[in-house]
C-alpha cells in the first residue's frame, strides 16, 4: 500500500508539468535537518534520482538502507528507528543519503513521537495570529523554548513550490509564534507527560471543505460525492478545465449584469518574487485608478457607519464586519475603498501614517494621489511614511484600497498620522467608502457599480446567480488539499492524526458522518496502517438562523460510534458567540492530546466529556445515560440547554436534574415525552460536565 501511494506522488509531480529529462537527486523536503522520526518502526524515505540508480542510506544509529530508482526516477527506502534514548547525542542523529555521486546530509534529528495535525483556519490559527487571538499567547511564546517540541508545517500553496523553502522548526521564542496554537498545545501536552521528543507535521488550510481532503478514489466510492466527479477525475489533472470553467460563468456573468472581471494576483511560490508580487497589487487597475486622486468626486459615495465588531480579540470600527455581516461573504469578502480628508499646517515636516495592527489583508495607501504603501498580510502592523513633499497646507487626501478574500476584514486598529509635532487619529465615522467589487473563489474580481442601498437590498435572484456562477475556490475542488497539501508528505512516519475542521461544511452537515468517516479510512489505508484518529468537534458560533452547526456537531460525535480508534474533544464550553474563532486554543490540544495519553500511552485517564449513550423514557420524564461519567457529572450554573419531543417530533425547553450518572429530563409541555436533545443550538454555552471538568457534547436523540 505504501507503495502505490508513493507511486501517486511522483505521477502526480509529473502531472504538475516536469519538462526536463534530467533528475536531479534529492530527498523530498520534510525530510531536512532538525526532523523528528517516529519511534520503534520501519519510516519510509522517499525522494528522486536518475533513473535505475542505486541509493544507500545510512543512519548515524547504526541503520544502512539500500534502494534503487525506479524508471521513473523515484525511490523509496524503509528506514528502521529505535526507540527513543535519553542517552542519545545532544545534537541529535544524522542521516546521510547518496546516489554514488552525491550525498545529502540530514542532521540534528530526534527520535519520538509524530503527529499529523491537518484541518482548517482553527488548526492552522498560529500563537501569534494576532494580539489576543490566543489566550496568554505573550507568555505561552515567552516561556516556550523547547528544542523537543518541533513542526513542520506545510505552505498553503497548490504548486507546491513554496514547500521547497520549508524547514522543521523548535519550539522557541523566536518561532513558536508561528506554530499552529492547537498542534503545539497538544504536543506541549504530550512532551510534559511522557517526556520523549514531539514531532508535528501540520498541513492545513484555512476555510476548506472536507471533500477536499479526500482522495479522487475514495470520493468516487462515496454516496455523497460518486456523482459529482468523472471516474478519472484528479484536482491537478482537472486544473485546466476548472479554471477554464470557471472563466466562462464570469464571462455570462459579467454580460448579463454588466460586471467587469479581473484575476486576483496569484502568491508568489519563492520569497526572492515577492517584490514582484506586490507590485502587481500596486500597478492593478480595477477600474478605479482615480478613486485615489484628491479631485475625484466621491459625492456618490456614502459615509462608513459603523458599530464595534470584536473579530478574534480585534475590536474596530474599520472592520469589514462592522457594516458588511462576516456570515453574509459575498458582501464581506470584498474590495472596498475609502477616502477622509485631514488638515496639515505645517508641512516642513513628513509624517507618518500608523494603523498599529495592521490591515486585513492587503492594502494600497495612497496620501494626496500618491503610493505611500503596499502591504499583504492580514495582522501586518502598518507604517507608512508620508514625506513632507506630498504634503498640502490645508486640505490633503488619504485613499485605501483594501482586499479581503475571505475572512474577516478591513481595519484591525484606528489610523493614526503623526510626526514629533503633531498627531491625529482619523475617525472612521469620517472615511467615505465604497464597496467596489466581489471577489469570486480567490482567483477572481467581480467590479461592480451598485451603491451600498442596493448592495443590502440586493435582489435575492441577483444574489443566487453570482452565487451559482462564483465556482468553488481552487482550494476547495475535489481532492485539491489532498494532493497539494497531504501527498507531498505522505506517508511520512506518524503515530497518529489530529483533526479540526468542519465549519465551512455546517451546510451539508448531513453527510459529514460518512465523509469524515471516508476521510480516515483514506488517510489509514494511505499509511498503510489503522492509526488513531483524534479531531476536535466544532465550537458553538452564532451562524446564520438558516445554518444548523449542531447538526455538524452531531454528525461529528457520530463519527465516534463508526469508525474505531477515533476520539474527539468537545468545545461546547469554549465557543464565542461572535467570533468562529475561539480564543482558547489550549484546551482544545489539551483536549486533543488526552485521547493520546489514554490509548497510545497507556494513562489511566478520562479523555472525553460526557457522550449520550441512551436514554429512557417514563410517563412524564426521559431520563439521559451518558458514556465517560462514570465518577458523576457535575453542572456549572444552572443546568440548561435540554429540550424533550413527545411523538409529533415537535421539541420543547425542558427542566432538568442532575443525578449521580445521569439527567432528569421534564416539561410540563410534553406529558409523555419520547426524545431529548441538549445544546441544539448555533450559539450555546455548555452546562453538563464529568467530574474531571470536560463538557458534554450537544446531541439529539431523534434519528
Amino acid at each position: 500500500m505504501l507503495k502505490n501511494v508513493l507511486n501517486f506522488i511522483f505521477g502526480l509531480i509529473l502531472i504538475c508539468g516536469c519538462n526536463t529529462t534530467k533528475i536531479e537527486f534529492s530527498v523530498a523536503q520534510v525530510f531536512s535537518n532538525h526532523m523528528v522520526l517516529q519511534q520503534d518502526q520501519p519510516n519510509t524515505i522517499w525522494g528522486t534520482a536518475a533513473p535505475n540508480t542505486e541509493i544507500t542510506l545510512t543512519s548515524s544509529w547504526g541503520e544502512k538502507v539500500f534502494g534503487k530508482a525506479d524508471a521513473s526516477g523515484n525511490w523509496i527506502l524503509y528506514l528502521p528507528t529505535p526507540s527513543f534514548d535519553k542517552n542519545a547525542p545532544l545534537n541529535g542523529y544524522t542521516i546521510d543519503v547518496t546516489d554514488g555521486i552525491s550525498k545529502i546530509e540530514i542532521s540534528d534529528i530526534l527520535i519520538g513521537e509524530v503527529w499529523l495535525a491537518s484541518g482548517q483556519s482553527n488548526m492552522v490559527w498560529s500563537m501569534n495570529q494576532c494580539e489576543g487571538c490566543v489566550i496568554n499567547q505573550a507568555r505561552e511564546i515567552r516561556n516556550s523554548d523547547n528544542s523537543f517540541i518541533r513542526m513542520f508545517t506545510v505552505p498553503p500553496d497548490l504548486t507546491n513550490e513554496s514547500l521547497k523553502h520549508t524547514k522543521w522548526l523548535s519550539a522557541s521564542q523566536k518561532n513558536t509564534g508561528d506554530f499552529s496554537a492547537v498542534a503545539y498545545y497538544f504536543a506541549k501536552k504530550l512532551y510534559d507527560e511522557i517526556k520523549v521528543p514531539i514531532g508535528i507535521v501540520n498541513s492545513s488550510w484555512g476555510g476548506t471543505r472536507i471533500e477536499s481532503w479526500i482522495s479522487a478514489k475514495k470520493l468516487n466510492g462515496l454516496d455523497e460525492t460518486k456523482g459529482f466527479i468523472p471516474e478519472d477525475y484528479t484536482f491537478l489533472g482537472y486544473q485546466d478545465k476548472i479554471r477554464k470553467q470557471n472563466d466562462s460563468l464570469i464571462e455570462d456573468l459579467n454580460e448579463k449584469y454588466g460586471f467587469s472581471s479581473f484575476n486576483v494576483p496569484s502568491i508568489p511560490a519563492k520569497e526572492e518574487v515577492a517584490d514582484q508580487f506586490l507590485q502587481k497589487w500596486e500597478h492593478l487597475d480595477l477600474k478605479d485608478t482615480s478613486f485615489k486622486d484628491p479631485d475625484f468626486d466621491d459625492d456618490s459615495w456614502g459615509y462608513w457607519t459603523p458599530g464595534i465588531y470584536d473579530y478574534g480579540g480585534l475590536k474596530s470600527k474599520g472592520r469589514f464586519e462592522s457594516v458588511f455581516k462576516e456570515t453574509d461573504p459575498l458582501l464581506s469578502d470584498a474590495v472596498i475603498w475609502f477616502r477622509t480628508e485631514i488638515e496639515v499646517n505645517d508641512v516642513s515636516k513628513d509624517y507618518i501614517l500608523h494603523v498599529e495592527r495592521g490591515i486585513d489583508d492587503a492594502d494600497q495607501t495612497y496620501f494626496n494621489g500618491k503610493l505611500i504603501g503596499n502591504t499583504l498580510g492580514w495582522n501586518l502592523e502598518r507604517k507608512y511614511v508620508i514625506s513632507k513633499s506630498l504634503l498640502r497646507k490645508g486640505r490633503n487626501t488619504v485613499a485605501f484600497r483594501i482586499t479581503d478574500p475571505g475572512g474577516g476584514g478591513g481595519f484591525n486598529s484606528p489610523v493614526r498620522i503623526y510626526n514629533d509635532q503633531d498627531s491625529m487619529v482619523l475617525p472612521f465615522e469620517k472615511f467615505k467608502f465604497k464597496h467596489h467589487g466581489f471577489i469570486s473563489n480567490g482567483m477572481n474580481f467581480v467590479i461592480h457599480n451598485y451603491s451600498y442601498d442596493e448592495l443590502i437590498n440586493l435582489p435575492l435572484k441577483v444574489r443566487r446567480d453570482i452565487s451559482l456562477k462564483s465556482l468553488t475556490p481552487m482550494r476547495n475542488q475535489f481532492s485539491a488539499m489532498y494532493e497539494c497539501m497531504l501527498s507531498p508528505i505522505m506517508p511520512y512516519g506518524i503515530r497518529g492524526f489530529i483533526w479540526y475542521q468542519g465549519e465551512d461544511n455546517v451546510n451539508n452537515f448531513s453527510d459529514y458522518t460518512n465523509l469524515l468517516s471516508g476521510l480516515i479510512d483514506d488517510w489509514r489505508s494511505d499509511w498503510g496502517s489503522n492509526l488513531p484518529f483524534y479531531f476536535a468537534q466544532i465550537a458553538p458560533f452564532i451562524y446564520e438562523d438558516h445554518q444548523n452547526s449542531q447538526g455538524l456537531r452531531e454528525a461529528q460525535r457520530k463519527t465516534l460510534d463508526q469508525v474505531e480508534k477515533t476520539g474527539m474533544a468537545v468545545l461546547l464550553d469554549i465557543g464565542e458567540e461572535l467570533d468562529i474563532h475561539p480564543e482558547n486554543k489550549k484546551d482544545v490540544g489539551e483536549r486533543l492530546s488526552l485521547h493520546a495519553l489514554k490509548n497510545e500511552y497507556g494513562r489511566d485517564i478520562i479523555a472525553s466529556g460526557p457522550l449520550y449513550r441512551e436514554h429512557i423514557s417514563h410517563e412524564s420524564h426521559i431520563e439521559v445515560f451518558f458514556d465517560y461519567a462514570e465518577n458523576g457529572l457535575i453542572s456549572k450554573g444552572d443546568l440548561r440547554g435540554f429540550e424533550v419531543a413527545g411523538s409529533d417530533g415537535v421539541f420543547y425547553q425542558a427542566n432538568a436534574t442532575k443525578l449521580k450518572n445521569s439527567v432528569r429530563v421534564f416539561s410540563k409541555e410534553v406529558p409523555k415525552p419520547l426524545h431529548v436533545r441538549y445544546g441544539w443550538k448555533n450559539w450555546f454555552v455548555g452546562t453538563l460536565f464529568n467530574s474531571h471538568g470536560l463538557p458534554a457534547s450537544s446531541f439529539s436523540s431523534l434519528k
